[in-house]
């Protein structure tokens, strides 16, 4: 069994470890991984920590998760399918004129936007697509403190990046929103530069890019 990583971000030191696995030829492409259970069991870890780092590195288009079938490593066409794939974000803020101002700059940016307007809203968009890179979440949200939406992404979602936007960063909700899932914090009010800083932070070195990284 390999020395369990006692840092906070384990699942995010098991998808590089992968990675290195992978193109050291350990997997070819085409080959099955080992099963879930058996990598928890190799790293010494939840089976969670390994469904989250195998998460990130489907999003990455380096592995290919099949219904029923396990996961494989992904073939060189979807890795460059993968490289050319713009970054979505969701913006999920209710101050309608900094959602349509943010949404907008980050479009002329090359990032394909959604906004949600109040956690429900956050929450059917993430059932309907599957294939969001991040979310920009504002946790003081009509409906909902924004930590039903942490705990969905944590639950469902978990190779999915989250900005929390707030104007007290050391609130805290805030910290308490830290604690439970990883996150980047972006103090309100904040410019669409600053955002597109913060995304471009979380995806360098990614396969997911967009023009604003170009």
């Amino acid at each position: 069994m390999r020395e369990q990583n006692d840092r906070p971000l384990k699942y995010m030191t098991i998808a590089t470890d992968l990675l290195a696995r992978i193109e050291k030829g350990e997997w070819s492409s085409g080959r099955q991984l080992p099963s879930t259970m058996a990598l928890a069991k190799e790293y010494g870890v939840a089976l969670m920590t390994v469904r989250q780092a195998l998460g990130i590195l489907a999003q990455r288009g380096v592995v290919e998760p099949r219904q029923g079938a396990g996961t494989f490593v992904a073939g060189d066409r979807t890795r460059e399918g993968a490289l050319a794939r713009t970054t979505a974000v969701l913006i999920t803020e209710d101050d309608e004129s900094l959602c349509a101002a943010t949404a907008a700059a980050l479009r002329e940016s090359g990032f394909d936007v959604d906004i949600a307007s109040n956690g429900g809203q956050a929450l059917l968009r993430l059932e309907a697509r599957d294939d969001y890179d991040a979310i920009v979440l504002d946790l003081k949200l009509p409906d909902t403190d924004g930590f039903e939406i942490i705990e969905y992404i944590k639950a469902n979602r978990p190779a999915l990046r989250v900005i929390v936007a707030s104007g007290y960063i050391d609130g805290d909700d805030v910290l308490r929103a830290a604690e439970r899932w990883p996150l980047m914090m972006l103090r309100k009010p904040y410019a669409a530069s600053d955002l597109v800083e913060r995304l471009n932070a979380l995806f360098a070195g990614s396969a997911t890019t967009s023009r604003a990284t170009a």
